[in-house]
């Protein structure tokens, strides 16, 4: 069958951001440790907070030992650099063309907070506004694996889990849930050296291989091109 929705992750995805993840950054400027830190990726990937200050609020709740005008300050200051950060990986612009000129429907499902979403949506409105769904951690306030949040894709799309397709470059949050639901994946292997575990028990069928596997979207594409026209 051919693909009707196609699904894809945001962050190395996508496009790519700074070098650490907003959890470690904000952990580390507030010298949390390692236990407050995985605390804190949680809270900013689910709060819906639309500008820093509301963010800062909720993080000093759950933190009161720190000095609440730190934390807004670190978080103000990082903010604008998640907005600022954002990077387009080769070839997405090419397959978004392709894909929507094929009459596929196109959407995003992301563990991601407000200010790199938007920085996604304001340097990159070639990709952006081409979405037909967003399905979004911090507005839906549950994350991948979750799920709850394929279900919501599906459900957004009009369509049964089964003429979706998820992309993304996590087997864990990516592939493993959106099979789980009923998806079709296709996992864009870019870090190999990262995943040799994982690697060993795809391969001794340990866990479900995804239905494609490729390097990078220049891949992805070809990939759904030899599906649309067949």
């Amino acid at each position: 069958m051919k693909p009707r929705v196609i699904f894809f992750d945001i962050g190395h995805t996508l496009v790519t951001g700074a070098h650490q993840s907003p959890r470690r950054l904000l952990g580390s400027r507030l010298a949390l440790t390692e236990k407050e830190t995985h605390r804190l990726g949680k809270l900013i990937m689910t709060h819906p907070a639309e500008d820093p200050s509301t963010l800062a609020t909720a993080v000093a709740a759950h933190f009161p030992q720190r000095d609440p005008h730190r934390i807004e300050q670190e978080i103000t200051r990082l903010w604008e650099d998640q907005t600022l950060c954002v990077r387009c990986i080769p070839g997405a612009h090419r397959l978004f063309r392709r894909l929507k000129g094929a009459g596929i429907r196109l959407g995003v499902i992301s563990n991601i907070w407000h200010p790199f979403f938007n920085g996604f949506q304001k340097n990159f409105p070639e990709i952006s506004s081409q979405l037909d769904f967003t399905v979004l951690s911090y507005r839906l306030q549950h994350k991948k694996p979750s799920l709850d949040i394929y279900r919501e894709a599906a459900r957004k799309a009009g369509e049964p889990p089964q003429n979706c397709w998820m992309v993304g470059d996590s087997y864990e949050l990516d592939m493993e849930p959106a099979r789980r639901v009923g998806f079709k994946t296709l996992w864009i292997l870019c870090r190999p050296e990262r995943e040799r575990s994982l690697l060993v028990e795809l391969l001794n069928a340990e866990k479900p291989l995804p239905d494609g596997v490729v390097e990078d979207l220049e891949a992805a594409d070809r990939f759904f091109m030899e599906r649309l026209d067949s």
